[in-house]
């Protein structure tokens, strides 16, 4: 499978800037940095990213630069687009985590719900929901694609927490676990396993000879709801 990983904005475009100085062009590329690492141990799965590093290769353009970044994705003939971002807005009080699709239905919906779902879990931000945008990003490719904006480099609060290496690996790998539920990948150094439940592929791991899966996925294959109770950290299935 070929994942296109695009670690938003990037040399001449800085991107977002936090009240605290913080660019939102560093922040993606370090979480990129950290996916890209985890599926790179993942069998079967080929990777591009569109910069992995500040220098990039297109003018000084957005269009041209977004243009660039569509082409090398179609050219490529990639499975799916993975976009990474961060929010920003005119409030400084705006905050949460929020995951784009093109359009609903589809594969790109699928997988935008899946890693909205693992960035509620991985981060405890607020969730703002999975929506559709006409970004370009997302409409030109010719794959599934989505696009995920971790927090709002615009909120004091949330800009410290995007520039911290915890933050930035515990994304990473909410993104990651997001794409392994849909497409049924686990890395292959860490002891992961497939967990194979009806037509659903999980991604698992084994602890002690013993085979462990996320609640949630596993209970949502077997057709059972599950509701978290974060004030008792209590989790219920039924």
């Amino acid at each position: 499978m070929r994942i296109v990983l695009d670690a938003g904005h990037g040399g001449y475009d800085s991107g977002a800037v936090g009240p605290g100085g913080v660019k939102e062009k560093d922040v993606t590329l370090a979480v990129v940095k950290l996916l890209s690492g985890l599926l790179g141990s993942a069998g079967g799965v080929e990777l591009m990213l569109t910069r992995s590093s500040d220098d990039v290769p297109w003018p000084s353009d957005e269009v041209q630069d977004l243009d660039a970044r569509v082409k090398l994705a179609n050219d490529w003939g990639a499975d799916f687009y993975m976009a990474v971002h961060c929010n920003s807005a005119a409030d400084p009080s705006a905050h949460g985590v929020e995951t784009y699709c093109y359009q609903f239905g589809g594969q790109g919906e699928i997988v935008a719900r899946a890693i909205q779902a693992a960035m509620m879990e991985a981060t405890g931000l607020t969730d703002r929901g999975v929506k559709a945008g006409n970004f370009k990003v997302l409409r030109d490719t010719r794959m599934p694609a989505a696009l995920v904006e971790m927090a709002f480099i615009s909120n004091p609060g949330e800009e410290r927490l995007l520039n911290t290496a915890d933050f930035q690996g515990r994304a990473a790998r909410a993104i990651y676990d997001g794409l392994a539920k849909v497409f049924g990948f686990v890395p292959q150094d860490d002891g992961g396993v497939r967990i194979v439940v009806g037509s659903r592929v999980l991604a698992g791991i084994i602890i002690n000879d013993s085979a462990y899966a996320p609640v949630r996925a596993l209970a949502e294959a077997l057709g059972r709801t599950v509701q978290w109770d974060a004030a008792t950290r209590t989790v219920t299935i039924t």
